[in-house]
């Protein structure tokens, strides 16, 4: 009974290995900002939570924020959060589109995404991305970088 419990766990533990190796990107966590702008709304807290990982092959894309700040005021609908990704001098921009939170009332929400690796990692001016990376550079960026900061755009 004993062999045959380590034989069933020793096959879903190699069954599941291929998926985890998969699993490969810069990982998740949160970073924080004080006394921002975002549009005509001052904030004197911005946090935000993000996951960036692979699976299949393809980037997984996910993440959200909140703010604190004068409830009377709307962030505007067209705010983006740009995640810096940097390995040694080597760094692009990930681009986080939750929905927009109201002030004081917690994170908003999002879906997680699979961008094409052409349009993963890239520059930005506001809410557009440009001078994105090849796949090959982006592939080699998203599993040696990791997450160094955020920018607020709208």
């Amino acid at each position: 009974m004993k062999a045959s419990r380590l034989l069933i766990a020793s096959l879903l533990a190699a069954s599941l290995a291929p998926a985890t190796a998969l699993a490969v990107g810069p990982g998740s966590g949160s970073d924080s900002k004080y006394n921002v702008r975002i549009g005509n709304c001052s904030a004197s807290s911005v946090e935000v939570r993000y996951r960036l990982d692979s699976l299949m092959g393809e980037p997984v894309v996910g993440g959200s924020w909140r703010w604190n700040g004068d409830s009377n005021c709307d962030a505007p609908s067209s705010t983006v959060i740009w995640l810096k990704v940097q390995s040694g001098s080597s760094y692009g921009y990930v681009r986080l589109d939750p929905a927009v939170p109201d002030a004081n009332q917690g994170f908003g929400y999002n879906v997680s995404g699979s961008p094409d690796w052409d349009e993963v990692v890239c520059g930005y001016s506001g809410t557009r991305a440009n001078g994105c990376m090849d796949p090959g550079s982006a592939k080699q960026l998203w599993k040696s970088g990791r997450v160094t900061g955020f920018e607020i755009a709208w």
